[in-house]
């Protein structure tokens, strides 16, 4: 087995760890962030508020209509009771017994538009209600996911830990040293297969030199462009 096969095998292997490193951040963020249910809790505490403060409107003015029929039961008790017989204190009786009764319509009218409006803000706060108990179970369904995602990564990865192991067991430490270097300049990627005599890391034709070189088994060989070690399968 040549040297830059070993090192193009050890890079597969760091590359596959590398993106499942990354993934496994993505999915702890993504399991982290619960902007999603925040928001959702900040909408339903709202339809609530105003649904609570729309119900205490409504029985406030319950409240008056109930205080100002009973206004009209006194007033009304008081002017056929008999007990008042001065003409004078019945007609003021009656005045006020028809002013009451007005009144009473001007509450009513209020009483009846604070029933609209707490209908409308206790379906708003049931719709968001709703909306909100299947947001809980859409992130709760795709955390269960993620989970499983990570679980198998985290399984993946152990093994894939111990290939690399095994790789890097059969590599020189100069050699390991040359790798580890260019992984750290290069963005992680330290060989580069040969393509069509093109390296596959950046796209730049090889000289015949370099190519003649890079197909030596147990040489190695770095691009002169970018300087990555060079591999022909």
């Amino acid at each position: 087995m040549s040297q830059t096969f070993k090192l193009f095998r050890l890079q597969q292997i760091d590359s596959e760890l590398d993106r499942g490193r990354a993934r496994l951040k993505e999915i702890e963020i993504q399991l982290a962030n619960d902007l999603q249910i925040r928001n959702s809790q900040k909408r339903l505490g709202s339809s609530q508020k105003d649904r609570d403060q729309a119900a205490k409107v409504l029985r406030k003015s319950e409240q008056s209509v109930q205080g100002q029929r009973l206004k009209i039961e006194r007033s009304e008790a008081t002017l056929y009771s008999g007990k008042v017989v001065n003409p004078k204190e019945l007609q003021d009786l009656q005045l006020e017994a028809e002013t009451l009764k007005k009144y009473l319509s001007i509450l009513e009218e209020q009483q009846l538009e604070a029933m609209f409006e707490f209908d409308d803000k206790e379906l708003n706060f049931q719709e968001v209600s709703a909306s909100h108990s299947d947001i809980i179970a859409q992130i709760a369904h795709q955390n269960e996911a993620l989970v499983d995602e990570k679980n198998i990564l985290l399984q993946d990865m152990t093994r894939q830990e111990s290939e690399r192991q095994a790789a890097a067991s059969s590599i020189t430490p100069q050699e390991m040293r040359i790798y580890e270097n260019l992984r750290q300049q290069k963005n992680g990627v330290a060989v580069a297969g040969v393509i069509e005599k093109t390296c596959a890391a950046c796209g730049s034709t090889l000289s015949a030199a370099i190519f003649s070189s890079a197909q030596m088994p147990n040489k190695i060989t770095r691009c002169a462009a970018c300087g990555r070690i060079l591999y022909v399968g």
